[in-house]
């Protein structure tokens, strides 16, 4: 009778929607510990008050609630590197602490927050980092021009696709870079303190070390569980665990997601490649380089018995197909792109197959990052293949991104029993640009097919692959349903959601996807009792309103977390943001099709591409420190 006596609180909300077909809606949650015991009114809670201490709490008796959103394809390493650097974008960006670093279009509004930035208030790093600088949108920089602005102090300035970084000279002498030792490298202006392409890689595995000490990293943590809340999230999942180091990436989510006030959960997917290349000694080749998969299996099964409130492993891993939706080198069937250039694999056909055998036969779910149709050809042939050989029911065999895929596949990926976790934030951001440049109309309109994968009766979640898109699962939400490209036209209507589909796809589908849907995803008896709290019902707002949605904060495993003021949307209506300018298709040349331009001969890239190459100069930062006791406090020198 003990348990049944633990005091229980009362919820008392406006509404609550529940996600729950059989119970849609409620007035009322009951909650003992962190889990949900009854939902419905408060009198029909009768035999849970019965013998036992009730508290009637009614901070939400003006508010909806819904389940705890769910963004199921994050890189919180990351957003570990990238938060605590200063934001100058040619895009609004949400800052953890609710306020917006407002887009920067041109290059005198760049200049001006840059040098008010570098004027402001003391710096706590020895190192001043920034990121968001695009040339196209920016203009040009140079070391002298950082060296007049920040004579003293270290900066580094990161480009907006990672892909090329600017120091000035104190950032040189830092970390000893000269003109003898990086002068003559190709991809290295010294007089610009310029460093790209491969010539990146000499000053990032410099900086690393910097981004890797618990001043930083953890920081970037921190403010990544913060920036989450703002959006409403109570999980996420890391869809690359591994990819830097095991050791590492546990013990910073230990000092920091795992804090008793942490209003967020992590449920990790593992790096499949990463792990069967540290398993096998081996470095990470071209996309063809044989795998050696099974090695990785026995450290991924240790994991898999690390689990906590805060942190949780599943038996599922990621593995990766073709290349970048924002780049356009995701691999395209014919007729392939408008300007004959081609995709490029990740891993190659033979490799994905490889990979999806060794996983499947091992009782792993797969989740594989696919974006281009021929893409996805790959990834349907190697899934049947498995499920040929070794048949499995409820695998949720999960395709992440779906940038472009054909009326046949979805009908193919339904016949199979796959989920898909698509990226809606392509439509409204690429749909316009890709019609004109690549794609052509036709097929730039139908990027990620969400209702047809819908009429098909494959499951839709969506994510934001954070940064690639803000991690705010209500705009996501209502991309999806509402399709509507940054010019204001609606993309491919036939695609859209209902406003019941869409919500599901952030809530109860996305769990599914990650293999959770039995502990979160609904408001129902028995399940953790985590919570998003609205200041507007969705149902009153309509698709059109999903982005304009108030959101008060978030209640997890039964603890509210209220916001220090309601958080909305940075596209939300009558917000300030930034209009995208559609580009012509200029002369051809590669840069004249990328959405996200670079002045140099580099190109834009997606998130999980991002992550990867960082992520291996992380590793080399990790291997410099060691041999360290494990339980040292010591951290990476930036000497």
């Amino acid at each position: 009778m003990s348990e049944s006596r633990d005091p229980v609180t009362i919820f008392v909300a406006r509404k609550v929607i529940t996600m729950d077909e059989s119970l849609p809606e409620a007035t009322a949650v009951a909650v003992i510990g962190d889990r949900i015991v009854a939902v419905g009114d408060v009198d029909a809670m009768q035999a849970w008050r019965e013998n036992r201490e009730v508290t009637i709490d009614e901070t939400f008796r003006d508010k909806v609630l819904m389940p705890g959103f769910i963004d199921n394809h994050v890189h919180p390493y990351l957003g570990a590197i990238l938060l605590p650097s200063e934001i100058i974008a040619p895009e609004d960006w949400r800052r953890p602490d609710g306020s917006v670093a407002r887009a920067a279009n041109s290059e005198q509004a760049y200049r001006e927050r840059l040098r008010t930035w570098l004027d402001s208030s003391a710096n706590e790093d020895e190192v001043r980092v920034s990121w968001g600088y695009q040339p196209s949108e920016h203009g040009r920089i140079d070391r002298s021009l950082l060296d007049e602005m920040c004579p003293d102090t270290p900066l580094v300035v990161m480009q907006r696709s990672f892909h090329e970084l600017y120091l000035n000279s104190a950032a040189m002498r830092k970390f000893k870079l000269s003109e003898a030792t990086v002068g003559t490298h190709p991809q290295v202006n010294w007089e610009r303190g310029h460093f790209f392409e491969t010539g990146k890689a000499v000053a990032m595995r410099k900086l690393m070390p910097l981004l890797l000490r618990p001043q930083w990293y953890d920081r970037g943590l921190g403010m990544l569980t913060q920036l989450c809340q703002q959006g409403g999230i109570t999980t996420m999942g890391d869809l690359l665990f591994g990819a830097v180091d095991p050791d590492f990436e546990m013990a910073a989510l230990d000092r920091t997601i795992t804090q008793p006030e942490a209003p967020l959960r992590v449920v990790n997917v593992m790096d499949g490649r990463s792990f069967g290349n540290r398993g096998a000694g081996a470095s990470m080749g071209p996309p063809d380089s044989p795998v050696d998969f099974a090695a990785g299996l026995p450290a991924m099964e240790k994991l898999l018995a690390h689990q906590s409130r805060h942190v949780q492993f599943v038996r599922a891993v990621k593995l990766f197909a073709d290349g970048a939706m924002f780049s356009q080198l995701m691999q395209m069937g014919r007729p392939g792109y408008a300007d004959g250039h081609h995709g490029e694999w990740l891993m190659t056909p033979e490799v994905v197959r490889e990979g999806v055998r060794v996983f499947w036969q091992a009782g792993f779910q797969v989740h594989i990052h696919v974006n281009g149709d021929l893409g996805m050809d790959a990834v349907l042939e190697a899934l049947e293949s498995a499920q040929q050989q070794w048949p499995r029911f409820d695998h949720r065999f999960a395709v992440h991104h779906l940038g472009f895929h054909n009326a046949a596949q979805t009908r193919r990926l339904a016949a199979l029993g796959a989920v898909a976790s698509v990226n809606p934030y392509y439509i409204h951001a690429l749909a316009d640009s890709y019609s004109i440049l690549g794609l052509g109309q036709d097929r730039a309109s139908q990027i990620v097919r969400a209702g047809s994968l819908v009429r098909a009766g494959v499951p839709v979640s969506f994510h934001s692959d954070y940064p690639m898109a803000p991690a705010e699962p209500l705009f996501l939400a209502w991309c999806a349903a509402t399709r509507i490209t940054r010019s204001g036209r609606t993309a491919a209507p036939p695609e859209k959601l209902s406003l019941e589909q869409a919500l599901r796809g952030i809530t109860i589908d996305a769990a599914f996807a990650l293999r959770i849907d039995h502990e979160i995803g609904s408001i129902a008896a028995g399940k953790k009792a985590d919570f998003t709290v609205l200041n507007d019902d969705p149902y009153d707002a309509g698709v059109d309103g999903l982005k304009d949605l108030q959101i008060w904060g978030t209640v997890f495993e039964g603890r509210p977390s209220p916001l220090a003021r309601p958080s909305v949307s940075v596209h939300a209506a009558g917000q300030k943001h930034a209009r995208a300018a559609v580009r012509s298709a200029g002369t051809g040349s590669r840069s004249a099709y990328r959405f996200i331009d670079n002045d140099c001969c580099s190109s834009g890239r997606d998130n999980c591409e991002i992550v990867r190459v960082i992520a291996a100069f992380a590793r080399e930062a990790l291997a410099a420190m060691r041999p360290l006791d494990a339980s040292s406090a010591k951290t990476p020198s930036v000497s």
